[in-house]
């Protein structure tokens, strides 16, 4: 979807398009709004992002290249938590008013942000991610009924998302809506099963917003450009008990709007910014 200048320009979604906007990601999984972040912007959160990154990579290569860690079984995805300072966490990122919408609608008001973290598709990679979910069953194998959605994953990609750069693909219009068993360890393999359906590649322009189910079926693919694939990934979620991840500097906390504390009241408030890790 594409804004409007006038929705563009206040920061906020028409009713209608709010309304379209939730049902798409209650019906599809997902709803993609193209080019909302300033380029200037996004150039400025990739060149902070990637001063972070390569040097956390070249330090840390051994662990990220074992076995297991999901780099080097050829994927070249690496998952980087980020610290809780700026630019990554201003108030266009973290309580962005046309995600905080749409969060308010299907999770309710009193929802968390409870993930702060970067999705990066490095050059070189051969294979493609495993179809699966980001999350797990709430019940086990006992409850065979679909459940409401409980978290919302928020992507920003900081470069132009394109057939050759790693775009992830998107199995929409009904595996969100499965039974909770359905997410199991034990369910029914979701590879096999996605061979024979229909997926998208997420295409997109730097800038843009993805907001989806964290239980639609998806899977990164490899990045045969010569430069790093980025996105910004939150996850935000129903209110309910909460041990808290993020760190934030209590001055940090307290510079931050109304709502964006709110988001983050169950965090780890007055603790200094954690370093960034895998």
């Amino acid at each position: 979807m594409r804004l409007s200048a006038e929705e563009l320009a206040s920061g906020r979604l028409s009713p209608e398009t709010l309304e379209l906007a939730v049902q798409l990601i209650k019906v599809n999984g997902y709803v993609l709004f193209e080019e909302v972040l300033p380029r200037a912007k996004v150039e400025e959160l990739f060149n902070s992002y990637v001063d972070i990154l390569d040097p956390y990579f070249e330090e840390h290569r051994e662990e990220i290249l074992n076995p297991g860690n999901g780099f080097n079984d050829g994927t070249n995805h690496v998952r980087l938590y980020l610290p809780f300072i700026k630019p990554f966490c201003q108030e266009a990122v973290i309580a962005n008013p046309i995600v905080t919408e749409i969060i308010d609608q299907i999770l309710g008001e009193d929802c968390l942000m409870t993930y702060f973290a970067t999705n990066t598709s490095m050059p070189g990679g051969k294979n493609k991610q495993p179809v699966h979910a980001d999350t797990s069953s709430r019940y086990g194998n006992r409850y065979d009924a679909n459940l409401p959605i409980a978290n919302l994953v928020v992507n920003y990609p900081l470069v132009d998302v394109t057939e050759n750069n790693g775009p992830m693909e998107v199995w929409p219009g009904g595996t969100h809506l499965h039974p909770d068993s359905w997410y199991a360890p034990n369910a029914f393999s979701k590879p096999k099963l996605a061979e024979h359906m229909h997926h998208i590649k997420m295409l997109m322009p730097a800038g843009s917003i993805l907001i989806r189910d964290d239980r639609v079926w998806h899977r990164g693919t490899p990045n045969h450009s010569d430069k790093h694939r980025p996105n910004i990934a939150l996850i935000y979620s129903a209110n309910g008990p909460r041990t808290g991840s993020i760190q934030i500097p209590q001055e940090t906390y307290d510079q931050l709007s109304a709502k964006a504390q709110r988001l983050l009241r169950k965090e780890l408030i007055g603790y200094p910014a954690a370093e960034p890790k895998h």
